[in-house]
């Protein structure tokens, strides 16, 4: 059987997306395909998401430190512009949504929204696993907000006065307990559908890129083995994985955004009153 006639585009995407799929998986960063956490006998290596999520640390930190330095009463520079639209951005378009005291809430929004975002935007280089494509990192970044968000209620509010908020105020007493009781429950659960929400947009994203890679380079392959039907729908479908890598720059944005609208919005219910 010749080359040509042993292609068959169907069989095969159906192979590289079960290898897609597998390779989102948390692996170790020697790459052997075994989850990096042993139960048992613990064994503890960095994942690859891990590596990335470090790489994000340090890229978003660099980036503060080349802002700050660069910082002026009048901005000048591509870079440091698009630094003070970002911050203007976040400060009257997110912070806002605190009703007392949002100035002292945009810089931890910032941070939020940076990390989250470098982090995003290393997902779509090919290869890269950033950590918001795991629910692991995007479970300690939900973590991390949770955390904020209570401690600050409880600065502001004092120990006891941040228990009676998670009550509006104004209910009859004897339904007290049942709402106070479904409140705590809903406050508990923010990390982790702060996480999902996160995790779900981006490794979906990521599937979809995969599988519109795989589409393109398979109509490549018959266009080499002489498939005339493929060879006229190769332009087509790199044109749509173009399209499909425009879309995610810009689902980037908007996922970072998202997260740290709700991050404000999480702060506002801690430190302010029902």
């Amino acid at each position: 059987m010749s080359a040509s006639e042993a292609y068959s585009p169907i069989k095969l995407l159906g192979e590289h997306v079960t290898h897609l799929i597998g390779s989102l998986a948390p692996q170790s960063v020697t790459g052997n395909g075994e989850h990096p956490v042993k139960m048992g006998i613990t064994q503890v290596a960095a994942s690859q998401y891990l590596v990335f999520f470090l790489i994000a640390c340090v890229v978003a930190i660099v980036i503060v430190f080349a802002a700050k330095k660069k910082a002026a009463l009048v901005p000048k520079g591509r870079f440091i512009n698009v630094i003070e639209f970002l911050v203007d951005f976040i400060r009257n378009g997110v912070a806002s949504i605190i009703k007392k005291d949002p100035h002292k809430y945009v810089a931890f929004l910032c941070s939020v929204f940076l990390f989250v975002l470098v982090n995003n935007l290393i997902g779509l280089i090919p290869g890269c696993k950033p950590g918001t494509g795991t629910i692991g990192g995007t479970f300690a970044l939900g973590i991390f907000v949770f955390l904020y968000a209570t401690i600050t209620g409880i600065r502001v509010k004092g120990g006891w006065g941040f228990i009676k908020g998670i009550v509006p105020h104004g209910l009859p007493k004897p339904i007290v307990p049942i709402v106070f009781i479904i409140e705590l429950f809903s406050m508990l659960l923010r990390p982790i559908t702060h996480a999902l929400r996160l995790f779900a947009n981006m490794y979906a994203g990521h599937i979809v890129l995969g599988i519109f890679s795989i589409l393109t380079q398979l109509f490549f392959m018959g266009l080499f083995n002489s498939k005339a039907a493929t060879a006229v729908a190769s332009p087509a479908w790199l044109i749509l994985l173009i399209a499909m890598y425009l879309l995610e720059f810009v689902v980037a944005f908007v996922q970072a955004y998202v997260f740290v609208l709700l991050s404000a919005v999480y702060i506002d219910s801690s430190v302010s009153s029902h």
